[in-house]
């Protein structure tokens, strides 16, 4: 009887006992990535008012994202450079709103102007029939990230191609056909004489890039040449004839920020797009946007 009594107790702690020892699939405790619901949430009820081909249309900040992502980076390239585009792109335009409404579009926080704010493909869905639906996900995938240095939005600015990646394009411009463009948007500048008397006395950015050149005797800042000759880059260098001037430029874009290039490069060498981003802009956060 004594023996039976004792058993019994034996198996009722080895039952009590077994779960302590042997944890069952369900008490196991492992990372869980957000759920769809939790990354909604950051930017649900986040809105930006943009202008569409002169119009001002208020909108969720993600279907604006989807826009720029659709017209600025190619829907082929590797997911992981989407990813780094589009939260480059939420970034940006948060900076921008962060930043009050310029006086270029005072009744919307950002404009479909990719000189000026950055490129947006309005009905992206419509347009981008199959490869859309990649740009989609990468920008749920990221819904709600923005980088952030002390605890503010950075001006996340993007481009297409840096300089030492692509081959150097030439524009060649008539002396006369110069002139007259000059005179148009710099009337002090003397562009009397010979093509190779014009240009002097240029300042070049670490990436090298014009920051300045002296026109005619005017200093003129790189990007308002690159605007006025239609340039695809400030890296440009000049060569003159007696009659003309050739611009020679390398690479596209401004330069300045994440090169989609670069980015896209860095996914087939397996980089994630937390590692792109942390290429090209080095010493922020990535944190999910609140919209408070």
């Amino acid at each position: 009887m004594r023996r039976l009594l004792l058993t019994g107790v034996g198996l009722v702690l080895v039952l009590y006992l077994l779960p302590v020892f042997y944890p069952s699939e369900t008490d196991k405790t492992e990372p869980q990535a957000p759920t769809e619901s939790v990354t909604a949430a950051a930017t649900d009820g986040v809105t930006i008012t943009v202008l569409v081909n002169g119009k001002a249309q208020e909108m969720p900040l993600e279907t604006y994202v989807e826009g720029v992502t659709a017209a600025e980076i190619a829907d082929d390239f590797p997911v992981e450079a989407i990813r780094a585009q589009a939260v480059a792109a939420r970034t940006y335009a948060v900076y921008k709103q962060s930043r009050g409404r310029p006086a270029e579009h005072p009744d919307a926080d950002v404009c479909d102007d990719y000189s000026h704010c950055a490129a947006y493909q309005p009905d992206a869905v419509k347009t981008f029939s199959t490869g859309y639906s990649r740009i989609r996900k990468a920008v749920k995938d990221t819904a709600g990230q923005i980088l952030t240095c002390d605890g503010a939005p950075i001006a996340a600015v993007f481009h297409c191609v840096s300089g030492p990646k692509t081959e150097s394009a030439a524009d060649v411009w008539g002396a006369d056909a110069f002139r007259e463009k000059v005179a148009q948007t710099l009337p002090k500048a003397d562009v009397s004489g010979t093509p190779d008397h014009w240009f002097a006395s240029s300042v070049r950015s670490a990436a090298g890039g014009v920051k300045t050149v002296k026109l005619g005797g005017v200093t003129v800042e790189g990007t308002a040449v690159r605007a006025l000759f239609g340039l695809q880059s400030t890296n440009f260098t000049i060569t003159t004839t007696e009659d003309s001037i050739t611009f020679h430029t390398i690479g596209y874009g401004h330069g300045v920020g994440l090169s989609q290039y670069g980015a896209k490069y860095m996914a087939e060498q397996g980089y994630d797009y937390t590692e792109i981003l942390a290429h090209y802009y080095p010493n922020t956060e990535l944190r999910l946007e609140s919209g408070e």
